[in-house]
């Protein structure tokens, strides 16, 4: 078994960074990933996912996989400690994406439009749907997937750390196949000006999460535009 990451953020032409990101080692053999994507001026964002990646990093004191409802306790602490902080309804909130892995076992959670992508042998397999209400509309057939970015209300999220009835989508315990598993987590600042055929076409390019998130963050940068959000992303590569 061979298990790798990479994180990369970058400010875009916001006058602050309000992501948050960290991955390390979850036991002997395992590791976690945490991406929080802040909202709200005055620091409030900033706060904010920070609030959510030290409730998250609880699942160091744990040496195994988190079960479900760890990782919901821990949102849940997070949405408490976020809204006691807040100055205003408006003025602290994020949203917020995790995986964790241990051997050949992984789960993963999620609130707002901070998205994971999980590739098996090069094709993507699994991703999360937003919060949101663009992904209502998905859902309805009424836009695709793909114009969700270019969407007057893709910014309109259904639930996010921060709101009284906040509550995380937790995706069901998997047992991985051998092969090779890539993982991308990332704020909306990177999915919104990429497809997920580019990712896809990029990790097949890449012998390491670095190579991947370089490809991406360059493809990225290539899509001009007058308002570039914070993008943050760690890729993690799994061998089995």
């Amino acid at each position: 078994m061979q298990l790798s990451f990479s994180i990369y953020t970058a400010m875009g032409n916001r006058p602050d960074n309000q992501d948050s990101a960290q991955a390390g080692a979850l036991g002997r053999s395992g590791l976690y990933a945490i991406v929080a994507d802040g909202l709200g001026g005055h620091g409030g964002g900033r706060q904010a996912s920070q609030i959510a990646l030290q409730a998250l990093l609880s699942c160091q004191g744990l040496g195994r996989l988190p079960e479900a409802r760890e990782i919901v306790q821990w949102m849940a602490l997070a949405n408490r400690e976020i809204l006691a902080a807040r100055l205003s309804p408006t003025q602290m909130k994020t949203t917020a994406v995790c995986l964790f892995l241990e051997k050949n076992r992984a789960i993963w959670a999620h609130i707002g439009d901070s998205r994971l992508y999980h590739f098996v042998d090069g094709v993507l397999k699994d991703y999360t749907l937003d919060h949101s209400v663009c992904q209502v509309a998905v859902m309805l057939g009424e836009i695709t997937r793909r114009e969700i970015p270019g969407h007057p209300d893709r910014n309109r999220l259904l639930k996010v750390l921060g709101d009284e009835t906040a509550t995380p989508e937790v995706h069901a315990p998997v047992t991985l196949s051998p092969g090779q598993h890539a993982f991308l987590l990332c704020s909306d600042g990177l999915w919104e000006r990429l497809v997920e055929e580019e990712i896809q076409l990029d990790l097949h390019k890449s012998p390491t999460p670095d190579a991947w998130l370089d490809f991406l963050r360059r493809r990225a940068e290539k899509r001009k535009s007058t308002d570039v959000d914070n993008n943050t992303a760690i890729a993690v590569f799994l061998d089995l």
